[in-house]
């Protein structure tokens, strides 16, 4: 009896095991595959077709056919608006099926005439989804601020351009690689500008102006990554062009705390005789930062005010410093005009004594282990207009702050000053930076109001249990 079940059970088992074996089906040669994904393309099943034909793209024998099948495909994807899929991934898999078939047979007309099909668009959707990362990276930040910051990273991209090419030849490869790099991202710093331009631009001739602007500017800075990876000598001229445009925006849009930190080391550069950078004299760079300091010093130091009186813990601001301030940046700049004018100008370590008095006066940040407040600030609003500070007197002694009965005869000299440099003065903006300075003052005040909002949405919003106090 024994016997009798171990064979039942030993029958069973075989055939259970031909069963499972005549379940799974034979595997499909290439050619039963190529005849099915046709068969799907024939009949409008991309999915389908793009499943089956797409392992056959290596193929020696359907992998010309396959390729260009799937490129047809994939490229009607990318163009079809009702198709629920990334143009950008469908037409970037049509551009590299194109090729594959291209390269079977390299003269055909045909296949090139699709390839050029192919990648057409691809350049300017993949500058698209730049754009949108770009954005997404600087969101929230201030423009004039990613501004400043390129000013220095122009600089040193101008300082190694000139240099890199004197080393053996895989370093310079090396350092050209990283320079390209280097300008890619300089280029990238206009994307957030141009997009807080076109949000407050007032009319449409007034953003096409500063659009032209801020792409001549882009193009300057992108010619120089593709120069540099070429490490051609040309790169250079690029540069400093780039370098020129930071520098000129940065002139129109600085904050009070980083114009002052730049007009500082300007003015002790121009009184060390230091090497100029870019052909631009020192005396030059320090007089466009003071007017700018004069112009937004107003303004922010309100709104210094105002978060101060919410904020505790920031330090006091007297009416008496910003007094001091405005009359010392007056004489400051009155003083520097007259070094621009000469070879060997006496006032420029006055000048820089004066900047410094300056810097101390302003608040000190005592979050910052005791730096001060001229240190940048990404919420500082900007004021185009060069309005007369208050107390901005002629006669009032270093160190001092003038005393009422002199402020009325202070402002109106001071009013009398501003509108001779706005009819002629030596380096007075023109009216189309000018331009530049109120619409980007208008996007810095759209970015101030936007993280207001955001900051009183917080005060509102409920503590989550592990963050109050019980």
């Amino acid at each position: 009896m024994k016997v009798v079940n171990s064979l039942t059970a030993a029958c069973l088992a075989i055939g259970a095991g031909f069963a499972l074996h005549a379940a799974e089906a034979p595997a499909q040669s290439e050619a039963e595959v190529w005849n099915a994904g046709v068969d799907a393309y024939r009949a409008n099943d991309t999915a389908n077709a793009l499943r089956l034909l797409r392992p056959l793209m290596l193929s020696r024998t359907f992998g010309a056919r396959a390729s260009e099948a799937v490129a047809a495909l994939s490229c009607k994807a990318a163009h079809d608006p009702l198709a629920n899929t990334n143009a950008l991934a469908n037409l970037e898999e049509s551009a590299r099926a194109a090729q594959i078939a291209l390269r079977a047979a390299p003269e055909d007309a045909r296949l090139n005439r699709n390839f050029t099909r192919s990648t057409e668009g691809l350049a300017a959707l993949r500058e698209a989804r730049h754009v949108d990362e770009v954005l997404a990276a600087a969101k929230g930040q201030d423009p004039a601020a990613l501004l400043d910051r390129a000013v220095d990273d122009a600089r040193r991209l101008l300082a190694a351009a000139g240099t890199y090419r004197t080393n053996a030849a895989p370093r310079a490869v090396e350092l050209a690689d990283g320079l390209a790099r280097q300008a890619a991202a300089l280029a990238d710093v206009w994307i957030p500008v141009r997009a807080a331009i076109a949000q407050s631009a007032t009319n449409e001739q007034q953003a096409a102006f500063l659009g032209e602007q801020i792409e001549a500017a882009q193009g300057h800075a992108r010619a120089a990554a593709e120069k540099l990876a070429d490490m051609d000598e040309a790169a250079y001229g690029e540069a400093a062009a780039a370098e020129a445009d930071v520098t000129r925006f940065n002139k129109l849009t600085a904050g009070a705390p980083q114009a002052l930190a730049r007009d500082l080391a300007a003015q002790s550069n121009a009184w060390q005789d230091a090497e100029r950078i870019n052909g631009r004299p020192w005396q030059n760079d320090a007089l466009d930062y003071t007017r700018r300091f004069r112009a937004a010093f107003p303004a922010w130091a309100r709104a210094y005010e105002q978060q101060a009186q919410s904020d505790t813990n920031k330090p006091p601001f007297t009416p008496e410093a910003q007094a001091e301030i405005s009359r010392l940046s007056t004489e400051v700049e009155k003083l520097q005009m007259e070094c621009a004018g000469k070879e060997l100008p006496p006032q420029q370590e006055k000048c820089v004594q004066m900047l410094e008095r300056i810097n101390e006066l302003m608040p000190k940040d005592k979050n910052s282990g005791g730096g001060n407040a001229s240190q940048p600030q990404n919420n500082a609003p900007r004021q185009d207009n060069r309005s007369p500070s208050p107390n901005d007197g002629q006669d009032g002694q270093k160190g001092k702050p003038d005393s009422a009965a002199d402020a009325p005869k202070s402002e109106d000299g001071q009013r009398r000053e501003d509108e001779e440099r706005e009819k002629g003065g030596p380096d007075a903006p023109s009216p189309g930076e000018q331009e530049i300075e109120a619409t980007l003052k208008k996007a810095q005040e759209r970015t101030d109001e936007h993280e207001a909002e955001k900051k009183a949405r917080m005060r509102k919003a409920a503590l989550p249990p592990n963050e109050r106090d019980w």
